[in-house]
This record gives C-alpha cells, structure tokens and sequence, in this order.
C-alpha cells in the first residue's frame, strides 16, 4: 500500500471513539485506514466497555480493514519474530509492527515503545487527550 495509510494501534481505537479531535484531523485525510485482530481483540477485552462502545467499534470497524494474523506467511512471520526479537515488542505489538511492515502502512499510536531506532517500521505518534 502506498500513500497516506494507518494501521490504529489500541489505544488510537480508543482515543479516536472518544472524540480524539488530533486523530479525527489525522484521519479525516488518511486515504487507508486498518487495524490488527490483535487491536480489536484488545480492545474489546477492555472490561467495563457498555454496549454503547461495542456498537459504536462495530459501525466503525465496519468502514476500516481489519488485519489478520496470516499463520502461513513465513514473511510475516519472520517480521513479528524480528521486532520481538530486535526491539523487544510484547508479541501483540510485535504483531501490529509486523502487519504494518507487511502492508506499508504507518502505525497511528501514543505509545512510546514503538519509538525505536532503525526500525524497519513508520510511526505517527498522536497526544493522549485525557480529557474526554
């Protein structure tokens, strides 16, 4: 994929349905937006999540490609194992870098353990609003 694409990293999902006014700009002129099975998964094990947030992560999932984690692509495989292994990701976002990678698209997250040097993968850090 080439252009202004993002893979949303967890806590991007979360900022972004609760009104994240940085991720609406950033988004609003992305032209490809994705996530990771990884970041769904964790996201909607969040306990205390009403209805209300699962319905609003449907509706929105339903305009977003969501990324799985392909058990017989080698090569991604050997992209997960490699920012574990070289980077020290926890697998999960071993996962999300990895699917990054895999498809050119730049990871959109708050977390500062993406922020490594000579990593074969982009990053768009964004501002954790706390106030919504």
């Amino acid at each position: 994929m080439n252009g202004n694409g993002y893979l949303l990293d967890t806590n991007a999902i979360v900022q972004l349905l609760k009104g994240n006014k940085e991720l609406i700009a950033i988004l609003g002129a992305a032209d490809f937006i994705a996530t990771s099975i990884v970041a769904e998964m964790e996201y909607l094990s969040f306990s205390g999540l009403s209805d209300a947030d699962v319905a609003l992560y449907q509706a929105f999932r339903s305009r977003i490609l969501i990324y799985d984690v392909p058990s017989s692509d080698t090569a991604f495989t050997q992209l997960v194992v490699k920012a574990r292994k070289d980077y020290g990701l926890k697998l999960p976002d071993a996962i999300i870098a990895g699917t990054a990678m895999a498809n050119e698209l730049t990871i959109l997250t708050a977390d500062d353990h993406f922020k490594r040097e000579k990593s074969s993968w982009r990053v768009k850090f964004f501002t954790v609003d706390a106030g919504i």
